[in-house]
């Protein structure tokens, strides 16, 4: 495992040993940010110009995989439990959603009427929302389900604010600091605030960071040179350093080792359970450190997870060929859910026309999920599917029974195959195995028709029949299955544009209420205006 640090360059140091392991640096200027993704794999680099790379640092040094090509970027952050989605925030006061496997932006959320630089962005514990921390000191609360500004976190206490971050398993609760010396946690769904620890440090808190183990435990750090020790559910500090150095930068990893970047270059390492000194101190930055981060515990990885050394050119050495997918209808699920029953689908059924539909339609998402009322949609277009395939059975039971072949109905009750019309949800399997039931019961059957035997020919003509109907119905099963698709698409859009229509009235509503309450106080006000004026007289 590794801790970064960067301030000119970025610089890896191994956690069991704390030596020197990599260094990578090509930009001129003090780096801005640094952060891993959560399954350990790339990290992160904004550059002091806005500029953001996806590093990798597998290999025997650090290499640059994707640059991401996007005008006056100024922060950026993985999304949790992976690294496929990166929220980017620029200059203007843009937030956007970049996709590293495509390589474009799946996601522009609209801007703030007073929209300045997005100077921190994160996402909350399970990707549903995500926090974009403005130079102004507002922080806009995106819902990443209904793509709209759900909520304007202010601070009546500063409006500069100099860390934000999401906790870790707590998707409501959001960390700010100030350069004031103020820590607040705020609570996203009430927007109240939950703890505020007022002038806590004597000048700007530089960073803020949650216990993986406890997640009661906050830590922050500030430039008079004092970490303070936290505990959210007590609402009080239980623990303070204070050292020789100017603090600009704080994280801590699951060995409750805490690292602390300096202004002179340092990098002081703590343990946790013991913080009368540190335990190590780096030397190797030469400049301010300007932020640290543990790379974290490396996680089990999905097939669905795709790499991003696949973006490699095919005569590059790191060319990595990605795992054998053997499922394209996963364009609905998110975070490698398993798919729906209700669905039930053979991965060989569907082939590359969903994934064309898909693209034609502009749909070829893998990060949304179904709700509810999509699985109620699903579940009724599913039983209007069955009762048309059960007119279709009969019709063609019909079309059958109208065949002229030289076998009699004696014959064919011998044979006693099954319908290939009845394959349940179209499943190309079902199809196989009945084919291959019906010709075993046709090399078993003694083809005896009155003391006759059938020959060769009709065979054959019964087998081709059979052949051509499967086909025909795997066919009906497509199309079956994109119609489906297409209801369930439309329904996720319609109950989209109803859930931004709520969220608009439910805006309506808080300011009409905070309008009535004041007008309900000034009323007040002046009920006792009147009452002292009549007490006078």
């Amino acid at each position: 495992m590794y801790l970064s640090s960067i301030s000119s360059r970025l610089l890896l140091y191994d956690t069991n040993t704390w030596d020197l392991k990599k260094s990578y640096g090509c930009y001129d200027g003090i780096l801005r940010d640094i952060s891993w993704s959560d399954d350990s794999k790339y990290i992160l680099q904004v550059n002091s110009k806005g500029l953001v790379d996806v590093l990798s640092p597998a290999d025997h040094e650090v290499r640059s995989l994707q640059h991401i090509p996007l005008k006056d970027t100024w922060s950026a952050s993985f999304q949790r439990d992976g690294h496929r989605n990166i929220a980017v925030g620029t200059k203007s006061g843009n937030v956007m959603i970049w996709d590293t496997k495509n390589k474009t932006i799946t996601k522009t959320f609209p801007t703030p009427s007073q929209a300045s630089c997005v100077n921190f962005v994160s996402y909350n514990a399970k990707n549903t929302s995500l926090a974009a921390t403005m130079l102004n000191g507002d922080t806009v609360i995106y819902g990443l389900v209904s793509n709209i500004p759900v909520m304007t976190v202010k601070l009546s206490c500063s409006k500069s604010i100099s860390a934000m971050k999401f906790h870790h398993d707590s998707r409501s609760l959001l960390g700010l600091a100030t350069d004031e010396g103020h820590v607040v946690l705020r609570d996203i769904t009430t927007n109240k605030d939950k703890n505020y620890f007022e002038n806590i440090h004597a000048s700007p808190v530089s960073d803020i960071a949650f216990s993986l183990i406890n997640k009661d435990v906050l830590l922050s750090s500030g430039y008079d040179k004092i970490m303070h020790v936290y505990d959210i559910r007590l609402q009080n500090v239980v623990s303070t350093i204070r050292t020789s150095y100017t603090l600009t930068s704080l994280a801590i990893n699951l060995e409750n080792q805490v690292a602390l970047g300096t202004k002179n270059g340092y990098v002081l390492i703590y343990d946790l359970r013991d913080l009368t000194n540190p335990f190590k101190v780096l030397r190797d930055h030469e400049t301010e450190v300007c932020k640290v981060a543990f790379q974290p515990l490396r996680k089990k990885t999905f097939s669905a997870d795709v790499s991003l050394r696949e973006d490699f050119d095919a005569n590059s050495p790191l060319k990595i060929q990605s795992p054998v997918r053997t499922r394209t209808s996963d364009v609905f699920l998110i975070n490698d859910t398993p798919p729906k029953n209700n669905l039930d689908v053979s991965g060989q059924v569907v082939d590359n026309k969903v994934d064309s539909f898909l693209v034609m339609m502009g749909l070829d998402k893998s990060n949304v999920d179904f709700d509810d009322d999509t699985k109620k949609s699903s579940e009724y277009e599913k039983n209007s599917d069955k009762h048309e395939m059960r007119y279709r059975q009969l019709d063609a039971e019909k079309n059958i029974s109208k065949i002229s072949t030289p076998i009699t109905s004696r014959t064919a009750d011998n044979l006693g195959f099954i319908s290939p019309i009845v394959i349940p949800n179209g499943a190309m399997e079902d199809c196989r195995n009945s084919y291959s039931n019906i010709m075993s019961n046709i090399k078993q059957s003694n083809f005896n028709v009155e003391g006759g035997s059938v020959d060769s020919k009709t065979v054959e003509e019964l087998k081709d029949f059979i052949k051509l109907t499967l086909a025909d119905v795997a066919d009906d099963n497509r199309n079956y299955f994109l119609h489906i698709m297409m209801a369930l698409t439309k329904q996720k859009l319609f109950l989209e544009k109803q859930l931004s229509g709520m969220s608009e009235q439910i805006q309506n509503l808080i300011q009409n209420q905070n309008v009535l309450v004041e007008t309900n106080r000034k009323l007040a006000l002046q009920i006792d205006q009147l009452k002292s004026q009549q007490n006078l007289f």
